[in-house]
């Protein structure tokens, strides 16, 4: 796995994945997403898995979030309440 950054997850990022108790590589995933824009394809060359691949771990990060729909999803972590009280 690719260091997404040179040192580690923003804490936003970290503070949302722990939240929603997301893996490392949903939270990985969620980065490239939110942070990069990546698309299924880009993440999956990124992180040398497949299409299908990733289209599962946004699947479990959704159901873990509670959301279908990828706006809601990153809506979710940029919001106030994504953030550490």
């Amino acid at each position: 796995m690719r260091n997404l950054l040179p040192t580690k997850l923003p804490s936003v990022i970290t503070h949302f994945a722990s939240r929603h108790v997301l893996t490392t590589r949903e939270a990985e995933i969620i980065s490239l997403i939110a942070l990069r824009g990546y698309s299924n394809k880009e993440i999956a060359d990124y992180c040398f898995i497949s299409e299908k691949t990733v289209k599962v771990h946004i699947e479990k990060i959704m159901d873990k979030v509670g959301t279908r729909s990828m706006r809601k999803l990153l809506s979710a972590i940029i919001s106030t309440d994504a953030y550490p009280s």
